[in-house]
């Protein structure tokens, strides 16, 4: 009795502590993130970037940190800035420059805000119609800002006040000439554009009075620049020029370049320079001083030189274009501390595999100019190549166009020691060299996550050792040996930990003392990887304990690597359980503690063609894990290099999913509904051969007929899409793989197309409980069907038939079940603009939570406007005590449509943009709901505030006996349901769960913009002692009942024998 009581008292000890708020920053983190910058610019010790999150910030150049931010919405995206006054900057953003702002550049602050436009009155065009620079007209310190928005009008601001001095708009408002530059001298204004035509372009000069803005002239210079890529460069005379002349309008025709040297009169000719066959011209920032590079034939590239009178080359770059020894050079410039431009060259050798950087200083007053170089050790294997060279100009704020980026800065020093460059990898990784040092790196690509998983951590040594040997074969004394060292060495672990308690480092994880600081799990489980792939085509591994990354890999192009070129897009993400392998030296076989982690991707190359592609890895370090039909070895591939991966399909893929055999089988849809295995081995072909029969599918697809005549085609029946369900079979006579045939199908209405398709939650058939006991004895049993499927659609055009008024646009939410296409639940929800992007949905179990936004114009609505989240449960029967075992009953039994719905709504405070619900590891903690705000926060609603069962009227006894409360139309909005605290997580597209291995705590990560990951105990702490609990005393109390049992039990036993005797 007192072994069994000591150990059931240690075994409590193993979970001694909670979540506290000194823990914030402890046990959760966050992760700010920009998005892969579109153009950087140094600012003093800042760079300014703006990037393809449509993120304005500033970054700290020393170590690389967030100095501050502005996120734009969607509907307002970053268009061009300038820095003026040396500490302000001016952005223009929204659909054709629509809105005006200025920023303090060393803290953010914003200084003003101004509509130039109704966004919705914005023209859209092909090519690039928003600047913004600044001008000489300042009075008494105030900049004179100007801004070309729509393409066709130009704005006089002042910078102080905001108000618009004259505004000038193109007679024909952007149907025949689309101005894309503007520049400024202390005469006039320049806009310079193309002016349309049927087979290229040509090229439009309109100079305006700075005073009025009248037009001084309008020309078309005669130009034929091509369609798919027009192009020109408008330089400005540098400050040294003895004349004032105008700027100079450069462009590639052919294979040579011509200029035209502008005046307010736009009179005058245009040069072409003769002699050398050119490929394409290039802004490097260094249009102000008036330098820009051009490309030739023979590979190597001129620096040409405006200087006020004449556009000449002044220095030659040779060898530039792609080769056997390295890659394509990029450029940039930058103005040194002096004003003089300087150019800088960055290039990948193939033979000393390193980076190359040569430096271009002009020297001007002697006519000549000189280069210097250097080597950095940049890991191309790692952050992909370098594609993009930036650069930084003080006079121009250059389109956000993606052509170049690396930025360099002039200023730094004339020393190489303290040169400074700003790199943008081709996998989002933003990057300060400074000389050959990396001085930070900023992974960027984390902004564009598409699809993450977690993985469990293996137990350390000192857990694992408790399970690890085998036992068969020793006989009975060396099992009992065995059997005694196993619960020796948890006594002492028990001990250790119950003594000393678990310690929290820095980075969030608990280990037990002296514990090694290898890749391990904590005791509790909350240490695990997340592997995350991203759109920029990298694989991360990262610690869930402090959010840093463990390891990085590229995916690997496969054939398109050397010929084509292309992209890879991750699609799903499954964890596969662990392999049998070869673990042992005598080379027996038995079960290892590794699982493994497939990616399902889609490769698309540049020339259109599409193929599905698998990469497998090893979730801890990251390495290539071979397929099975490439060997039965458990030895990986090198780390270091792309990611393999293995072509599965020959095009794209429709659907995937993991088979139920226990093995993780990924079987993917063709565009044929043809089966692919990964695996592809007898093995797996046997496992969907058994399996084939129990799987069901829900493809949308649309009718191909024939539309009526008279009818549009999307109106028309013939054109409806269509939720089908399918069935696998096999005919050898037809195919050598299974093939998905039609068992079902819903037409939907005229105009719907189906946005999402949404499965039952992970949870789904491991529900503990299978009822709810209500307070009169009855008791509802969960609607537990894991065939339903969740299905979001929106339909346009439908006009005031739906009482849709506002849009004429409809939002759907279907509950079906997958195997016979019965419709459960239905709902119709408002697209208040048109579009259906603000309704989200989440289902596990029997419950389902949507959101939407009501316009208070829908029909059947109560007219109130604001955000709302519907609670829905479903059960089995009519009545309670109705039992129809839904989660064993057949799908094609009648009863599985004999169901109750519960189901209420409630407005709440803020915009939804991803829903999801906690999850434990064996389902007995109730599940909150998680959401994520507008507000950029994430909040956990308890469960009991969205009971559907809610009563509108005074609570009875047996309701309150369960809990329940009375309905508030409005949920609460308390700081307190807040998991975030104060930190600002930006623009989250998804929310993740993952069980822990405390039933009471789920981890939760949220992933957008930001990244933010926290531990949420939807029911309490149950499992786990307080943080004040009194351990000593326990202990004291435990031993001094063991010590009186041992004083006792000697006089105990006397008197019973005794008493015997005497009793006889």
């Amino acid at each position: 009795m007192l072994p069994s009581l000591l150990v059931a008292s240690l075994s409590l000890a193993t979970a001694g502590w909670a979540l506290h708020e000194s823990d914030v920053g402890v046990v959760d983190w966050h992760t700010r993130l920009v998005g892969v910058p579109l153009q950087n610019t140094f600012h003093g010790d800042l760079i300014l970037t703006a990037t393809t999150s449509n993120v304005f910030a500033a970054l700290n150049a020393t170590d690389g940190s967030i100095a501050w931010r502005s996120i734009h919405d969607d509907d307002d995206p970053v268009a061009a800035f300038d820095v003026y006054n040396h500490s302000n900057v001016a952005l223009l953003s929204g659909p054709g420059g629509s809105t005006l702002r200025t920023y303090d550049t060393s803290t953010g602050h914003l200084l003003l805000e101004r509509r130039l436009h109704n966004p919705a009155h914005a023209r859209r065009h092909e090519i690039q119609h928003v600047a913004i620079t600044t001008g000489p007209g300042s009075v008494e310190g105030s900049t004179t800002l100007f801004a070309l928005t729509n393409g066709d009008t130009v704005s006089r601001i002042d910078s102080r006040s905001g108000e618009v001095v004259w505004t000038w708009s193109s007679p024909d408002e952007g149907s025949l000439v689309v101005y894309s530059h503007i520049r400024t001298t202390p005469d006039a204004v320049y806009a310079v554009g193309f002016a349309k035509s049927k087979a290229a372009y040509t090229l439009h000069v309109t100079t305006l009075s700075i005073a009025n803005g009248s037009t001084i002239a309008s020309v078309n210079i005669p130009a034929n620049l091509a369609k798919d890529r027009p192009s020109f460069v408008l330089l400005e005379a540098p400050t040294s020029s003895l004349a004032a002349p105008g700027p100079c309008l450069t462009w590639l025709e052919s294979t040579s370049i011509r200029a035209a040297v502008l005046t307010p009169g736009l009179r005058g000719q245009v040069q072409i320079l003769p002699g050398v066959n050119y490929t394409r011209i290039q802004d490097i920032g260094l249009a102000g001083a008036g330098q820009l590079i051009a490309f030739t034939q023979d590979g190597s590239a001129h620096v040409m030189r405006y200087d006020g009178e004449s556009l000449r080359p002044m220095w030659e770059f040779t060898d530039v274009a792609p080769s056997q020894t390295h890659t394509e050079s990029y450029f940039a410039g930058s103005l040194s501390e002096d004003g003089e431009p300087r150019i800088a060259s960055v290039y990948w050798s193939h033979a000393n595999h390193k980076a190359i950087h040569q430096t271009f200083t002009p020297r001007l007053a002697e006519g000549k100019g000189q280069v210097t170089g250097y080597t950095f050790p940049f890991r191309t294997h790692e952050h992909g190549v370098i594609r993009h060279v930036g650069s930084v100009s003080l006079y121009l704020a250059s389109p956000l166009t993606p052509f170049t980026k690396v930025t360099f800065d002039g200023r730094s020093s004339h020393t190489h020691e303290t040169t400074r460059l700003l790199l943008t990898t081709s996998t989002g990784t933003l990057q300060l060299w400074k000389h050959d040092v990396l001085q930070w790196s900023r992974e960027e690509a984390l902004s564009t996550i598409r699809v993450a998983t977690f993985v469990p951590l293996p137990p350390s040594s000192a857990s694992s050792s408790l399970s690890a040997g085998s036992t068969v074969g020793q006989g009975i004394s060396g099992t009992v040996l065995t059997c005694i060292r196993r619960f020796s060495e948890s006594i002492l672990q028990h001990l250790r930990t119950y003594a000393v308690g678990p310690i929290i480092h820095e980075d969030g994880s608990t280990r037990s003392s002296g514990a090694p600081s290898a890749l391990y799990s904590d005791q509790f489980g909350f240490r695990q990887v997340i592997v995350a792939a991203t759109t920029e085509g990298v694989l991360y591994g990262l610690d869930s304990s402090d959010g840093r990354v463990i390891w990085r890999r590229l995916f690997g192009l496969g054939w398109a690597s050397d010929r084509v070129g292309g992209r890879v897009l991750p699609v799903k993400m499954y964890v596969l359980p662990a392999k049998v392998g070869r673990v042992s030296d005598d080379g027996s076989k038995e079960e290892t503690l590794k699982q493994t982690v497939v990616v399902v991707t889609q490769r698309r190359a540049h020339n259109s063609l599409v193929d599905t592609v698998v990469f497998e890895v090893d979730p801890l370090t990251g390495d290539d894990v071979p397929p099975l039909e490439d060997g039965e070895s458990d030895a990986s591939r090198s780390r270091y290099g792309p990611l393999e991966g293995k072509d599965v399909i020959q095009g794209p893929m429709i659907e995937s999913f993991v088979l139920p055999d226990g093995q993780g089988t990924v079987a993917m849809l063709d565009e044929f509904l043809q089966v692919q295995l990964y695996p592809d081995t007898p093995a797996t072909r046997a496992s969907l051969a058994n399996l084939a029969p129990s799987l069901h599918l829900v493809l949308p697809t649309r009718t191909s007929s024939t539309p009526s005549p008279g009818r549009g085609s999307d109106n028309d029946v013939s054109t409806r899409a269509q939720l089908v369900g399918h069935r696998l079979t096999f005919n050898d006579n037809v195919s050598t793989v299974h093939v998905a045939y039609p068992t079902w199908r819903i037409m939907l209405g005229p105009g719907e197309t189906i946005r999402e398709t949404i499965r039952n939650g992970k949870d789904a058939g491991q529900e503990l409980s299978v009822g709810k006991v209500l307070g009169d004895r009855r008791t509802l049993y969960k609607y537990l069907n894991k065939h339903l499927r969740v299905v979001l659609t929106e339909a346009k055009g439908i006009g005031a038939q739906t009482g849709l008024e506002s849009s004429g646009t409809m939002c759907g939410l279907y509950v079906l079940d997958s195997v016979k296409g019965t419709v459960l639940y239905r709902a119709r929800l408002p697209a208040p603009e048109g579009r259906c992007d603000d309704v989200r949905a989440a289902f596990v179990d029997h419950w389902l939570v949507y959101s939407y936004f009501e316009d208070g114009t829908s029909a059947g609505g109560d007219g109130t406007k604001g955000w709302r989240i519907v609670s829905v449960e479903m059960y089995e029967g009519k009545k309670p005590d109705d039992v129809t075992r839904s989660f064993e009953l057949s799908s094609y039994s009648n009863a599985t449509t004999d169901i109750t719905t519960y189901e209420q709504a409630y407005l709440i405070p803020y915009g939804v943009t991803a829903l999801s619900t906690t999850s434990t590891r064996l389902g007995v903690t109730l599940k909150n709901l998680i959401v994520a705000s507008r507000r950029r926060a994430v909040h956990s609603v308890p469960r009991r505030l969205l009971d559907p069962r809610r009563p509108l009227g005074k609570v009875s006894p047996s309701e309150a006996e369960e809990g329940l409360v009375t309905y508030d139309a409005v949920l609460p909005d308390d700081a307190r349901l807040t998991l975030s605290h104060n930190y600002e997580v930006a623009n989250i597209r998804q929310i993740m769960n993952a069980p822990s291995r405390l039933e009471s705590t789920s981890l939760v990560l949220a992933i957008g913009l930001d990244l933010f990951l926290t531990r949420v105990s939807p029911s309490g702490t149950f499992d786990v002692l307080s943080e004040n609990f009194n351990k000593a005393q326990l202990v004291l109390t435990i031993g001094g009942l063991a010590l009186a049992i041992g004083l006792a039990r000697p006089v105990v036993r006397r008197r019973q024998l005794r008493g015997r005797w005497y009793s006889a």
